[in-house]
């Protein structure tokens, strides 16, 4: 659907405006490949490590502060712009004590940035868990079809469901041929969506993923364009 495709353009003009926190919280998505970043490692590894060996925490040092030390860790850094990836799903076992020291982490990490984008996996486990605490403004991508739309009605209301505290809500109606039609309208007004956006099919997006997996699309073709109207509304 183009969900981080249009994470990574965010990233990219926000850091031109102040520094940004971006979050990978999909472990089928690509942001740090598509903004050019290696990774150094990633939370469910760490997540996993201390649930395995909750001995590995040295004496002395509470549970919560090697947390958060280990995550500063795993984080890929640059003057404008940190990475976090939080890899794949928790497996068994309980996670409650790890999930909570994750969202500690968060509330201490967030406050030192000018901008926090998260590119979110559909099942919105992270948020769904409290690990990322809330959202001032939650971007819901859909592809250009009725189907599509009405599944991003269903994230919206999951979201609503498990208590994620959302500033605003915009549907952005992606690799759209043309001017929205009557349909695809009275699908989103029905999913609930009060703000629509239409992102363009974009031939420099399809030709740019052919040659390289990072992606840094100008402002002035199509889908830049929708990337910079889209920031005009919510920063």
């Amino acid at each position: 659907m183009g969900k981080s495709t249009i994470a990574s353009q965010i990233v990219r003009r926000l850091s031109a405006r102040g520094t940004v926190l971006a979050v990978d919280a999909d472990p089928n998505s690509n942001l740090s490949d598509k903004i050019g970043f290696e990774t150094k490692g990633t939370i469910g590894e760490l997540r996993d490590e201390i649930i395995a060996d909750p001995g590995r925490v040295p004496s002395g040092v509470s549970k919560q502060q090697y947390v958060y030390d280990q995550v500063q860790r795993a984080m890929t850094e640059t003057d404008s712009v940190d990475l976090l990836v939080m890899g794949r799903p928790e497996g068994e076992g309980c996670y409650c004590f790890i999930n909570s020291a994750l969202k500690e982490c968060f509330v201490k990490l967030i406050p030192n940035y000018d901008f926090t984008v998260v590119d979110n996996e559909a099942g919105m486990e992270h948020m769904s868990r409290k690990v990322l605490p809330q959202a001032d403004v939650f971007l819901f991508v859909s592809d250009p079809t009725v189907t599509g739309i009405k599944t991003a009605g269903r994230l919206s209301e999951l979201a609503e469901e498990v208590g994620i505290e959302i500033g605003r809500k915009i549907l952005i109606v992606n690799n759209l041929n043309g001017n929205m039609t009557e349909k695809l309208s009275h699908a989103a007004a029905e999913a609930g969506f009060g703000e629509i956006l239409a992102f363009p099919r974009d031939s420099f997006i399809t030709d740019s993923a052919m040659e390289s997996e990072v992606l840094k699309v100008p402002d002035d073709t199509p889908f830049g364009k929708s990337v910079l109207k889209l920031l005009a509304l919510i920063v």
